[in-house]
């Protein structure tokens, strides 16, 4: 059970590295540009199955006692990098499954269980050394292809040359040290597996190996598939690459030549994240920093711990690793979940204030315009209306002077001196000639009205055609709350002669008795 179970978790700590370590470290590059990805993957997969094959078995005839685990101390770590990521992926934080590995097999160096001691120097090599010389060749080599490339006057033609062909190097050297990187990864893993089959298990073992590497090399290329929405730019994909594969060079095989087989097998996504450190957003990459650095393999350590002083039964461990990630795996997808109902659900609400605020800024505006447009037509019409309240008490001054002068011409009729009679009509006459404005004044104040309810007249007509000047005017004087008798002294006729001239207009307008004419006409 032990055999089966480190092989199926060591295919899904495979797949965990070819999607979140091997993978993105390629971002950025465009090697679709450069070569296909099938082609790219197919020649990954070779160079990881022939790599693995060849570091197995130069580790199991030349440093034999130094990868010699046994198949329950592989069960162990397998099961206890396999909980590590799941635990603090549910937490949604930045892991590695390489530095989880170094914890794990720290524990069992700590412990007794793994006798090679330098197994802890070069965890510490790993998870502390490689990450700062990584930084510091981040740095240099940004320092070194912004002088050779970017901050250059040569032509852009040359420069996207020299750019392809410094990333087509990247992509060469990138996958040949992430293959041995990988290989060296799962050697020891691999090592215990040939304590449990004979060499006439040979064939099982290349399958296997192929298998391996398939599930690794599979999500790598999903990941490059998708390169050009996660891709970091250019003058920052190079540099960080180059410092990784530098790093890897100097970590694997330095690990090798110095500690025997028991590489610096380095965690690409902690070398990418120090290279975050030099660009902006340094908070979040110094926490992402810290969980891949400090967090993952402690808590590896204090797995492999508890599994060598209290859990014994294989099946307890099986059990436990099965419980803790498939909680995990429900921590994750219920926070996927709730962070997509959170972002729906605040673009709803922001779309929602967004149409409130624009709504009652158009509110707002509309009002606005309506109350000035409101007040300026209130002020002119105060004006208008006291113009015609003006003209309407001028007019009936001039009806009783008029009255007054019919009067005093009926009693000169009585006068029987002439020469008297004859002063006083010179003086009637030229009171007459001074005061005589009245079609004038009434011609003035008829243009007044109309202009001013030019509007009003245009919807009167639309109702009945067929009105008369007169008729116009006497439905002006109605809207305006003249009574009969104002208006049959401002046209200088007889209140009965503008009753008849209200009945008949009522009649064009084919209006009830019931209804109010005048307040018909207001509402118009």
């Amino acid at each position: 059970m032990e055999f089966a179970l480190s092989i199926l978790l060591l295919l899904l700590v495979g797949a965990w590295l070819g999607y979140r370590e091997i993978g993105v470290s390629f971002l950025g590059i465009h090697i679709r540009d450069l070569i296909s990805t099938r082609l790219f993957g197919f020649l990954l997969f070779i160079v990881a199955a022939v790599l693995c094959l060849l570091v197995l078995f130069i580790s199991d005839e030349t440093a034999s006692g130094v990868n010699n685990l046994s198949i329950g101390v592989a069960y162990k770590i397998m099961c206890s990098v396999v909980m590590t990521v799941a635990i603090v992926r549910s937490a949604d934080q930045y892991t590695s499954a390489v530095t989880a590995f170094w914890g794990a097999t720290a524990a069992l160096a700590y412990h007794g269980d793994w006798a090679f001691h330098p197994t802890i120097t070069a965890a510490l090599l790993s998870i502390v050394a490689a990450p700062l010389l990584g930084l510091l060749l981040f740095y240099i080599y940004e320092r070194v292809f912004d002088h050779i490339i970017f901050n250059t006057d040569r032509h852009l033609l040359l420069k996207n040359l020299l750019m392809k062909r410094l990333a087509l190097g990247a992509t060469i050297l990138g996958g040949l040290t992430l293959a041995v990187n990988f290989a060296l990864f799962s050697s020891p893993i691999l090592s215990s597996f040939l304590t449990q089959i004979d060499v006439t298990w040979l064939p099982f073992l290349f399958m296997f190996l192929a298998l391996l590497s398939m599930v690794t090399v599979v999500p790598t290329t999903a990941v490059l598939r998708h390169e050009n929405s996660m891709a970091k730019p250019m003058s920052w994909a190079l540099p960080s690459l180059y410092a990784l594969i530098t790093v890897l060079l100097l970590g694997n095989l330095g690990g090798t030549l110095l500690l025997g087989m028991t590489p610096v097998v380095v965690s690409p996504s902690q070398l990418r994240e120090c290279s975050k450190m030099t660009k902006g957003a340094r908070r979040r990459s110094l926490i992402n920093l810290s969980s891949i650095t400090i967090a993952t393999p402690l808590i590896a350590f204090l797995l492999v711990t508890a599994m060598t002083q209290v859990v014994v039964s294989p099946l307890i461990i099986a059990i436990t690793t099965c419980f803790v990630l498939t909680t995990c795996l429900l921590v994750i997808l219920y926070s996927k979940q709730w962070h997509k109902h959170n972002i729906t659900k605040q673009a709803l609400d922001d779309e929602l204030s967004h149409s409130t605020e624009a709504g009652d800024e158009r509110n707002r505006m509309d009002v606005a315009a309506v109350t000035s447009q409101f007040n300026v037509m209130t002020s002119e019409i105060d004006i208008k209306h006291k113009e015609l309240v003006n003209l309407s008490l001028y007019i009936k001054q001039q009806r009783q002077y008029l009255e007054d002068l019919s009067k005093g011409l009926n009693d000169l009729s009585h006068e029987e001196d002439v020469a008297l009679l004859r002063q006083k009509l010179r003086e009637t006459a030229q009171k007459l000639n001074e005061n005589m404005r009245l079609t004038g004044e009434m011609d003035q104040f008829y243009t007044q009205v109309e202009g001013l309810h030019k509007n009003f007249v245009s919807r009167l007509l639309m109702r009945c055609p067929n009105l008369s000047e007169k008729e116009k005017r006497l439905a002006i004087m109605l809207r305006l709350g003249f009574s009969s008798k104002d208006i049959s002294g401002m046209m200088n006729v007889e209140p009965k002669s503008v009753e008849v001239s209200r009945y008949r207009f009522r009649r064009k307008l084919k209006l009830d008795r019931s209804v109010n004419i005048v307040e018909y006409l207001q509402m118009i």
